[in-house]
């Protein structure tokens, strides 16, 4: 399941620039200079016109869809898809360390059925991209383990962090 989260701004986007050209950082346009000038010192922007390119990137080095952004009457919208993680997925985050097999981890989790244990906890985390197999070429190989991913260090963080 994906959440969707939607940052909205009044203004439009400046002359010349679209969303098409966001995705490129082929434009950039300075509106605030001691804005971007603090940012920069705190080593919030690493330089003018890359940070819609910087947005994408990081999403597609995570695995996540694309952002889109929208500018219309009402301003400029950016939407980000994130997946959304159920209290099983947040279970095995919490209990894979490097990499496992699937009975270390079922073993673990203190489960003992092994298809409840597929469906509900493996598979989500699996699609949810919070975990990876250790040899995709060969899903159902008797080496087969699983570890977590790099979105999956980023959501186990958050959720350390809410705790």
């Amino acid at each position: 399941m994906i959440t969707t989260i939607v940052i909205w701004n009044s203004g439009r986007f400046p002359k010349g620039i679209s969303s098409a050209s966001l995705g490129h950082g082929q434009i950039s346009v300075l509106r605030n200079p001691d804005i971007a000038h603090l940012l920069f010192l705190n080593g919030y922007m690493e330089m003018l016109g890359r940070g819609s390119v910087t947005i994408r990137s990081s999403c597609e080095a995570f695995g996540l869809p694309t952002p889109i952004w929208k500018d219309d009457e009402n301003g400029v919208t950016l939407t980000l898809f994130a997946p959304e993680v159920t209290t099983e997925v947040k279970r095995v985050l919490d209990s894979i360390n490097g990499e496992m097999t699937r009975k270390n981890l079922q073993d673990l989790l203190g489960l003992r059925n092994n298809e409840h244990f597929r469906k509900v906890y493996l598979q989500p985390a699996l699609e949810a991209k919070i975990i990876e197999l250790t040899i995709p070429e060969k899903p159902t190989s008797s080496k087969q383990k699983y570890r977590i991913t790099k979105l999956g260090l980023v959501v186990q963080k958050y959720h350390q962090l809410s705790k």
